[in-house]
């Protein structure tokens, strides 16, 4: 009596669909897709198996330690198949195998509004095809435990693929001024941070004079071509006086959450040594960043402070824009770099309750296009304007979609009452990046709904705006500082 096992015989599939792809694979990305298989291949058997050769074949599949070649694939075909493209790895030899025989072929097609992913083994009969009775007992076991790992390894390979054919999502152009920033003559207040150091360039390549303002320097703004660099403290009032000599408009992203303690008051000292320096200085606009939130009295204290420093600021005599913001989605946000580590790190995770709040991200981009089309823009001076993007999501939702994107599971969360934001925000800082002094009003802020109240800003900016998942995209794979 013979038994046939069931390791790869004649035909093995393992499919996924990567979520909301944005362009179809293309026969120039056959290298780069086979290129991802192989790594995540030798990453998911731990450096046990090693792929030596070219990335299209030939190849050899080789045991590290020992040198064993288990499998070898000569020269990939590549076949462009209706909406896709196919590659074949003919297995020529090796010991694992009787003799050549069969294809292993990655597959990547679109269908429909997806794009089908799939490793497809054809044809290929491993040596222990054939069972006697007597050894059935002994090899059975082996070949399915050959086969769960052959099926573990290949559908981790493919989250590597997914990722190649579901590029970088590319922003929308910039924003059109029509050559109202030439020669202006521009302060950026926390030129250091985040959004500073993203919207340095932008300003100077639509034509501004930008003075580039921070108490540390760092060293990406210092690498930015044709802006002047000053130091100044926002709690200095003197050092403010001089920074802003000259200019005409001074955009406001400094905050003092990362100091801890009474934030609030010190963003309150610092909003009127801008109004006060700005009207020394002769400002004609000051563009405050602030956050979105009603203005009811549960908002949370961060959203309390940030709303407090556009009123101060605002009661001097230098129109101020002020727009208010939710989660900005960009590589380096806090309320982003949190989010992500913690579907990273944590497969489950008790939450507070209030992360099924409704809320509106804004793709950073769409915030930078924002800042940039409100500058000397006279019917936006001395307005409150809510920028948001086009998706609105609970805070749950977004860790969700987070999680698929970035090629994980959904992470299991169970709200609960009883975790207070000071547990919360100690729990964060243990997890992820994120320093618990940010973290805390950050995750405090949670309970409020941060949904956009107004929405002017689409007819005094109009623009295309991104997806969340399109965001999420560029944030997760790191778009390139601009110098």
């Amino acid at each position: 009596m013979e038994y046939w096992t069931s390791v790869a015989n004649q035909h093995s599939e393992y499919w996924l669909s990567p979520a909301n792809p944005v362009l179809p694979p293309t026969p120039e990305s056959a290298e780069v897709i086979a290129d991802a298989y192989w790594v995540s291949l030798q990453r998911s058997l731990c450096g046990i198996v090693r792929a030596d050769g070219e990335t299209l074949g030939p190849i050899r599949l080789v045991v590290a330690k020992t040198g064993i070649t288990i499998l070898v694939f000569d020269t990939a075909e590549i076949v462009e198949v209706e909406g896709g493209i196919e590659l074949a790895f003919p297995i020529i030899g090796g010991s694992a195998c009787a003799a050549a025989a069969g294809h292993l072929r990655l597959i990547a097609r679109v269908e429909g509004a997806g794009v089908h992913l799939g490793v497809v083994v054809d044809g290929y009969r491993p040596r222990f095809e054939r069972l006697h009775a007597k050894s059935f007992l002994i090899a059975a076991p082996y070949t399915l435990s050959q086969h769960l790992v052959h099926g573990w390894v290949t559908k981790r390979g493919l989250q590597d693929i997914a990722r190649v054919i579901d590029p970088i999502p590319v922003a929308p152009p910039s924003l059109d001024t029509k050559g109202r920033l030439n020669g202006l003559r521009v302060g950026v207040v926390g030129a250091s941070g985040y959004v500073g150091r993203r919207l340095v360039p932008e300003l100077r390549d639509q034509g501004a004079r930008v003075r580039a303002i921070a108490r540390r320097p760092n060293p990406d703004l210092e690498q930015v071509a044709g802006i002047e660099i000053v130091r100044a403290d926002a709690l200095d009032r003197e050092s403010l006086n001089r920074a802003f000599g000259g200019l005409d408009v001074v955009y406001w992203l400094v905050h003092s959450m990362g100091a801890g303690g009474d934030f609030a008051e010190l963003d309150r000292v610092a909003a009127r040594n801008a109004a006060g320096a700005a009207a020394q200085a002769g400002v004609q606009q000051i563009i405050y960043l602030s956050g979105l939130g009603d203005d009811d009295p549960e908002l949370s204290h961060h959203l309390q402070s940030r709303h407090e420093t556009g009123r101060v600021m605002a009661e001097g005599v230098v129109p101020v824009t002020t727009l208010r913001a939710a989660m900005v989605v960009g590589q380096q946000s806090a309320s982003f770099q949190m989010m992500r580590d913690l579907v990273h790190r944590l497969p489950a995770m008790v939450t507070p309750r209030w992360v099924t709040t409704r809320s509106q991200p804004i793709a950073f981009a769409d915030l930078r296009d924002y800042l940039v089309g409100v500058c000397a823009l006279p019917a936006a001076y001395g307005r409150t304007l809510d920028v948001g993007g086009p998706d609105i999501l609970t805070f749950q939702e977004m860790m969700e979609r987070v999680a698929v994107l970035a090629g994980r599971r959904k992470p299991f969360i169970v709200p609960v009452p009883v975790l207070s934001p000071k547990l919360s925000s100690l729990w964060c800082g243990l997890v992820t990046a994120v320093d618990t002094n940010i973290a805390r009003p950050l995750v405090e802020g949670l309970r409020n709904e941060t949904i956009c109240l107004n929405d002017e800003i689409l007819q005094l900016v109009p623009k295309e705006r991104m997806s969340f998942d399109d965001a999420v995209r560029r944030a997760l794979q790191g778009v390139p500082l601009r110098y």
